[in-house]
């Protein structure tokens, strides 16, 4: 189910759209003209709400709109109280299995009385042996609707210890698979590209990024058959890759291309100077209209792709 918000601020109309999955939480966000479609894996112990505020803090989402999320997550929780799950889950099997219990017991007394009722008119024993059969066969049914009722209706705390110890097992397994490799910075581009274009659609590959934005080589270990032994990062809003020494690049340029982005949106312009043939970044803009706090220490670009920005400054162009 999917559970849409609307904010007015000014001129701009703010609206985010939810959607809840088991192992992930579908996000479509729109301020302005600036879009963004993202789909959150749920891969640690957190809540909902938390994953979301990662999300609201990377966009820049406003306080009225974070505001009225909180609300509807104190008002109306997206997923069912687990206990209440867990209630929903036994009158369900209650309700179904009832006939089958009921099936089985007349099944089994109605054979023993007929293989009964054929003994005795046999050996001319009537009612011994009907009535023995009898009691055999609502025994075997009793047995018969016990096992059924240990099986479906197994307490699931002894189904969370199960998982429990099952768990760290499979984990060790999984990570036995995939022992530690030496990659190439080249080989780590082409395994994102794969991925990327393996992702269905509305999912992007933001989910390899882990907050500190190193690559989570988990989901690519089957790509590149093995995990990398150094660490690689990974831009959320450029998804430039850089090696460990340049690890510090990113975080600053997801900051200074969200800022561009607004500046782009609210002047329809780049926040550079008039004629300048490295199109750097102007930071002094940027700070005036409050799109950044301070100056990064990294000199940004903008380039020709949809206002992208890079760290490499461009090459200059000679006059023939």
């Amino acid at each position: 189910m999917r559970h849409k918000f609307t904010k007015n601020l000014g001129r701009v109309s703010e609206n985010l759209e939810l959607g809840f999955e088991e192992k992930w939480i579908y996000v479509h966000y729109n301020r302005g003209s600036v879009e963004k479609n993202a789909c959150l894996l749920k891969n640690e112990n957190k809540s909902d709400l938390e994953y979301l505020e990662g999300f609201f803090k990377e966009n820049n989402v406003s306080e009225e709109m974070k505001k009225e999320v909180r609300k509807f997550f104190e008002t109306e929780k997206p997923n069912p109280d687990p206990h209440w799950q867990e209630f929903t889950s036994f009158l369900m099997k209650t309700l179904s299995l009832n006939m089958v219990f009921g099936v089985t017991i007349a099944i089994c007394v109605f054979g023993g009385y007929k293989l009964g009722n054929y003994l005795d008119a046999r050996f001319d024993l009537y009612p011994i042996l009907t009535l023995i059969f009898i009691i055999i066969g609502i025994g075997i049914g009793g047995a018969t609707v016990y096992s059924m009722v240990l099986k479906y209706f197994k307490p699931s705390v002894q189904k969370n210890r199960e998982k429990e110890k099952k768990a760290p097992a499979k984990e060790a397994a999984q990570e036995k698979q995939y022992p530690m490799i030496d990659v190439s910075f080249e080989q780590v581009i082409k395994a994102v590209r794969q991925f990327s274009n393996n992702l269905p659609k509305g999912v992007y590959r933001t989910i390899l990024v882990k907050e500190d934005n190193s690559i989570d080589f988990k989901q690519l270990a089957h790509l590149l058959g093995g995990i990398p032994e150094r660490k690689y990062y990974m831009s959320k809003e450029t998804y430039d890759i850089f090696e460990e020494h340049e690890k510090h690049i990113p975080g600053e340029m997801d900051i200074v291309q969200k800022a561009v982005d607004l500046y782009v949106k609210e002047h329809n312009e780049y926040p550079m100077l008039p004629f300048d043939p490295e199109r750097r970044v102007n930071y002094y803009q940027l700070i005036q209209d409050k799109y950044l706090k301070s100056a990064p220490e990294i000199q940004f670009y903008i380039t020709d792709l949809d206002g992208l920005i890079t760290h490499k400054k461009p090459a200059k162009k000679t006059s023939s």
